[in-house]
């Protein structure tokens, strides 16, 4: 019986997929065409209660803020924004879609598309972002457009206010406390961190305290904690999250990510896996196969107490640990999870 019970379907597959080989077998195991979690998987823990608190903390701060700077993972550009509630927010106040972490993509292939589909969809303010570049020109580009923004937008008592006020929004580990700090070390030389940064999810859990981050004029942020959209239930979505490391690690478990991960690769052809792990074997769809390919080229063992003794198993948590972080350091040639849902996109707009 596998290890992951629920995990694994007898599904049909597509007859065209090729391994991008010169050494590749004539022809390939099969591989599903879908991608399934568990009856049982609880979906409500992609929502924890403090988010709902949070929102509603958002919300009443909206009289205050001249401006909503929504930040978003370039990797996802279509998949895991908070749409219902983020509407609610632009219907009131100017909104920047910023899709930060850009260096993670090619640009060059996905920029012109993901822009077309967001400008059929109203969204009419875009800008990309890699804030790991303190002084790049990405950060002109956006402290620019935020300036453009605010001076030409209509606000109540303009004529009695001297500063703005931005709420910087977004799904959690995103960057957008990376992008606070950016604009703060760039436009006021600022080298500290006004709010904390962390690679991981949940590092801001409230909304914070105004940070200034331009003196002519003065404009102050709002950093809030990542918020995710309480109606997601697609599975696909919430596993790109996953991926992407943009929610906590307790509300799924790393084997549904890694299995998830490996059904991507092989739905996009990207075989690449095999080489960047050094296996000898032939692509799979089969998530504990390629556990036990990867432990025995690496000699992954673990002692596991069974009964009163010891007994040496393969060690499969570092062998999903090396599977996944290839993604996640950015090891493959094409790392936009979106490219299906932006081809089915461009198809509906005739693009």
């Amino acid at each position: 019986m596998p290890p992951f019970p629920g995990l694994f379907r007898n599904f049909t597959s597509s007859t065209f997929l090729r391994f991008h080989s010169t050494d590749c077998p004539a022809k390939l195991p099969k591989f599903r065409e879908f991608f399934e979690l568990p009856s049982s998987f609880d979906h409500r823990t992609w929502f924890p209660m403090h988010m709902a608190v949070q929102l509603k903390k958002m919300e009443g701060k909206l009289r205050s803020v001249d401006l909503i700077v929504e930040v978003h993972d370039a990797r996802i550009a279509l998949t895991g924004r908070n749409r219902d509630f983020y509407q609610k927010l632009y219907a009131i106040r100017p909104h920047i879609l910023v899709l930060n972490k850009m260096d993670l993509i090619d640009l060059k292939k996905y920029r012109k598309p993901v822009e077309e589909y967001y400008f059929s969809q109203g969204v009419q303010q875009i800008v990309w972002t890699d804030c790991k570049r303190k002084t790049s020109t990405a950060l002109k580009d956006l402290q620019n457009v935020m300036l453009d923004s605010l001076r030409s937008e209509h606000r109540f008592n303009r004529q009695i206010k001297t500063e703005y006020q931005v709420m910087v929004v977004g799904i959690p580990n995103v960057g957008k406390s990376s992008v606070i700090n950016a604009l703060r070390g760039y436009n006021l030389g600022k080298k500290n961190q006004a709010t904390p940064e962390g690679n991981r999810p949940g590092v801001t859990v409230r909304v914070q305290n105004r940070i200034r981050i331009f003196d002519k004029p003065p404009i102050y942020i709002l950093d809030t904690p990542g918020v995710l959209s309480p109606s997601t239930r697609n599975v696909e979505d919430t596993m790109k999250l996953a991926v992407c490391d943009l929610i906590l690690e307790s509300a799924t478990k790393p084997d549904y990510v890694a299995d998830y991960l490996l059904y991507w690769l092989n739905k996009t052809q990207d075989f690449s896996y095999l080489n960047l792990l050094n296996l000898d074997c032939e692509p799979t769809d089969d998530i504990q196969r390629l556990f036990i390919e990867i432990c025995k080229k690496h000699d992954l063992r673990v002692n596991k107490l069974v009964g009163k003794e010891y007994v040496e198993r393969w060690d499969f948590d570092q062998a999903r640990k090396l599977f996944i972080e290839l993604y996640r350091k950015n090891k493959f040639d094409d790392s936009f999870l979106d490219k299906d849902r932006l081809g089915e996109e461009m198809a509906k707009l005739g693009l």
